[in-house]
């Protein structure tokens, strides 16, 4: 049987249940603000780890419902909160310096590797308006679901940030590289139609099915052999590392950003 201290309810940020034998977890609240407030920094990452350590799981279903994480908090997140400010004026708040910048880099860096390596089948599920940042961090689950309403943003192109998450490298594996940077460049927003006809959905359905479908595919993993699921899984995933430096550098690269000369340290 699965542990008890897998169920955790932290409110506003993320809560988790069994269904069947599957773990849900559902994030919620403002990812931003709750990415730096929680003590210790490896808060996400350990519960992740627990979940790797727990043989009777098989499948993991991820409800990104991130409402209170949309363009507004994206902007007050990496702009100046200053009466002259503007879009395209990037800098550091009196609520976030450097080192706020790259730990909120380092953090959404361990959630994608952490996803992409662990040992369970892990669906994604959304719906709404969702920032492209979440939509990064799906395509590194194992299958996606979106509701029929989901509209991903490309926000960062409108403050002159790049995107976080791993996008470029993902929609390079599966789209190629022009493909990849007409989808981040020349589209603002990326319907569901969009995004299943650009392989970052696996499958669409109306919102009031949307868990339905994800205990679906939950199901049909979990009546799969445990050595079956995690082989082809670190078969698909077996250039993990080359996952790892690109991270790195996009981190490096948004760092740089931070550092220009027009931005002021607090």
């Amino acid at each position: 049987m699965p542990t008890n201290d897998l169920i955790v309810s932290y409110p506003d940020f993320f809560m988790s249940e069994f269904r069947e034998d599957s773990l849900w977890l559902k994030f919620s609240g403002n990812f931003f603000h709750n990415a730096l407030s929680f003590d210790r920094r490896n808060f996400l990452h350990d519960y992740f780890e627990h979940i790797r350590s727990d043989k009777t799981i098989k499948t993991l279903v991820i409800h990104s419902a991130f409402h209170e994480s949309g363009s507004d908090e994206y902007m007050r997140f990496f702009l100046f909160e200053c009466p002259e400010r503007n879009l395209g004026h990037l800098g550091f708040s009196n609520t976030m310096d450097r080192y706020d910048l790259h730990r909120f880099c380092n953090i959404v860096d361990q959630t994608i590797l952490d996803i992409a390596t662990m040992n369970k089948m892990i669906v994604h599920i959304c719906s709404g308006d969702v920032l492209s940042l979440f939509m990064n961090i799906s395509m590194a689950c194992d299958y996606r679901i979106v509701a029929a309403d989901t509209v991903f943003h490309n926000v960062y192109q409108e403050i002159g940030m790049l995107p976080k998450g791993g996008a470029p490298f993902f929609l390079c594996k599966t789209l190629g590289a022009s493909r990849a940077k007409t989808l981040m460049l020349l589209n603002q927003l990326i319907t569901a139609r969009e995004a299943m006809d650009n392989r970052i959905a696996d499958r669409v359905v109306p919102l009031e099915d949307l868990e339905s479908a994800a205990a679906e595919v939950a199901r049909k993993f979990n009546l799969l052999t445990p050595q079956t699921l995690q082989g082809v899984k670190k078969l698909t995933h077996y250039a993990i590392q080359e996952l790892k430096e690109y991270l790195e550098l996009e981190t490096h690269e948004i760092i740089k950003i931070g550092q220009r000369e027009q931005f002021s340290d607090q």
